[in-house]
């Protein structure tokens, strides 16, 4: 295999605190993932950051960071080894707590910036606030939490442009949930996943409110996996996302 031809392993595992955990992480341990991206990790009386960690073995580094209230609510695991290593990594607040717990409490993003044979490569992952949108309809509600959320994609768009521009990224993938419904272009919040990767021109897959973005510089070598919701390898209630990726960045793209 060509280094134009290197395959990664991308798996977005949204969790929901704490159902099926044991379970969950020995499906995503079986799947080796390059980088995985869990949810609702920190959410409840308990973080299940230390049993993440336990389970996956030390192949992997787990970067969840205290910040904030819920900061660790939204690992990163990366399988590391010769070719593949950890350059730097950040959690940051992107909205504050409105007061509705679960569903309005403080969110972040983790930015992982890591190098696999010999590319530099970013994954972010986030979880943003819940019950902005009409479930229905697809229309956008009036809340208090959609201007916090407005800001939130805001930030996730501006540094995600940013990262594109940096000679040193052979790849941006993005991906969480989002709490946001795709929906018809006619009736899209500007500030929805789809119209913020619509301006970074990157492709998506989506299962709801679960997305997984990629850019230039990544193909897929077969379509994004859907793992259904409450199934024998996911008890969580919503769907996991699982992309095979090969780099297709010159590789003067190289890590740094």
């Amino acid at each position: 295999m060509t280094r134009e031809e290197t395959a990664m392993k991308i798996m977005l595992a949204p969790q929901k605190v704490g159902v099926g955990m044991e379970r969950n992480l020995r499906s995503i341990k079986a799947e080796l993932p390059l980088v995985v991206g869990l949810t609702e990790m920190d959410l409840g009386k308990r973080s299940f950051v230390p049993l993440m960690q336990r389970t996956l073995g030390p192949s992997y580094e787990v970067i969840s960071t205290d910040v904030g209230v819920h900061s660790r609510e939204i690992p990163v695991a990366i399988r590391t080894g010769e070719e593949t290593s950890v350059t730097s990594s950040e959690v940051i607040p992107i909205s504050r707590d409105v007061g509705v717990k679960g569903v309005g409490n403080d969110r972040y993003l983790a930015v992982v910036r890591f190098s696999h044979k010999g590319r530099g490569y970013v994954v972010m992952h986030t979880h943003t606030d819940a019950v902005i949108q009409n479930q229905h309809t697809g229309k956008l509600l009036d809340n208090e939490r959609v201007g916090p959320t407005a800001g939130a994609m805001q930030a996730i768009e501006d540094r995600a442009r940013a990262t594109l521009d940096d000679a040193g990224v052979a790849g941006l993938m993005i991906m969480g949930d989002f709490n946001y419904l795709e929906v018809e272009d006619a009736i899209a919040w500007e500030h929805s996943p789809q119209e913020m990767f619509a301006r970074l021109g990157m492709t998506w897959h989506s299962s709801r409110v679960i997305y997984l973005a990629w850019s230039p510089g990544l193909a897929p070598k077969q379509p994004t996996e859907t793992v259904p919701p409450h199934s024998s390898r996911n008890a969580a209630d919503h769907a996991w996302l699982l992309g095979r990726f090969r780099s297709t960045a010159p590789a003067a793209r190289a890590a740094r």
